[in-house]
């Protein structure tokens, strides 16, 4: 059976930065696993939190004083298990909007950006076997080959102080929510 895209995390955009992370850290019990700003979006700050050691985020919050729009939602996350997924998906939002999705390799993933009819962003993505803090992210060429991708992106990830491998993040994101 062929398997079709999961969903996996959340991005919203809040204008209460620091009590949305008192909340989630303090009520919920997730850990901070990352912070720092995103550059495409005009330096604001963003905040990754967990609870589970599997993934590296499962709510990203994003700064923004002013959440009036069409949606105060940063991202909904679809999780797929290929690059050859990840293409297929890029081919039917690209069929489906007028706007071209947006490829950014993470790192830590490969995903492509786009907005949903209401205009909420939509992230898919694939984890790669790789883990560097976050935010990172750098264009990659989704037409290239598996192997070319994948060995671009370990060229990029291990010159990066933070690197690590995907494996002994998780087990030590497990040992923090123990």
């Amino acid at each position: 059976m062929k398997s079709l895209p999961q969903l996996n995390h959340l991005g919203l955009y809040t204008a209460h930065f620091d009590a949305m992370e008192k909340f989630y850290v303090d009520v919920i019990g997730m850990v901070v696993t990352d912070r720092g700003t995103v550059a495409r979006l005009g330096g604001v700050k963003i905040i990754f939190l967990s609870a589970n050691a599997d993934q590296h985020h499962q709510l990203a919050l994003v700064e923004n004083a002013a959440t009036t729009g069409p949606s105060c939602v940063n991202q909904i996350a679809f999780k797929v298990k290929s690059l050859e997924e990840l293409r297929s998906a890029h081919e039917r939002i690209q069929s489906a909007t007028s706007q071209p999705a947006l490829t950014i390799d993470h790192g830590n993933a490969w995903s492509l950006y786009a907005l949903d009819p209401d205009g909420n962003g939509i992230e898919v993505y694939l984890d790669t076997p790789w883990q560097i803090a976050q935010p990172h992210s750098r264009p990659f060429d989704l037409s290239a080959s598996d192997e070319s991708i994948m060995a671009a992106t370990e060229i990029a990830v291990r010159a990066d102080p933070t690197f690590q491998l995907a494996g002994d993040w998780t087990a030590a994101l497990a040992e923090r929510l123990a």
